[in-house]
């Protein structure tokens, strides 16, 4: 198991949000949440048809599991991060 807690930046449709990410992955999924800095960039984030979470050189789709800022998501594909 392989933790991350720090910045982040998720791609919604486009659009750039700054986040601070908790996430957590395993051998076969990764997963956590998101604290996003307001209501109306976790609505927009929640809401959009296309999204990315970045950490450094690194990108991967996820699913948002709620539209609060304090947002969990479950991700698809290879983790944004560990080795």
């Amino acid at each position: 198991m392989t933790t991350y807690d720090g910045p982040a930046t998720v791609t919604a449709d486009g659009t750039e949000y700054e986040v601070t990410a908790r996430l957590t992955s395993t051998s076969r999924e990764w997963y956590g949440s998101l604290d996003v800095r307001d209501g109306d960039a976790a609505w927009t984030i929640f809401n959009a048809g296309d999204r990315t979470l970045r950490i450094g050189d690194r990108e991967a789709s996820f699913i948002a599991k709620g539209g609060g800022t304090d947002m969990d998501i479950e991700g698809s594909g290879r983790p944004p991060f560990g080795t």
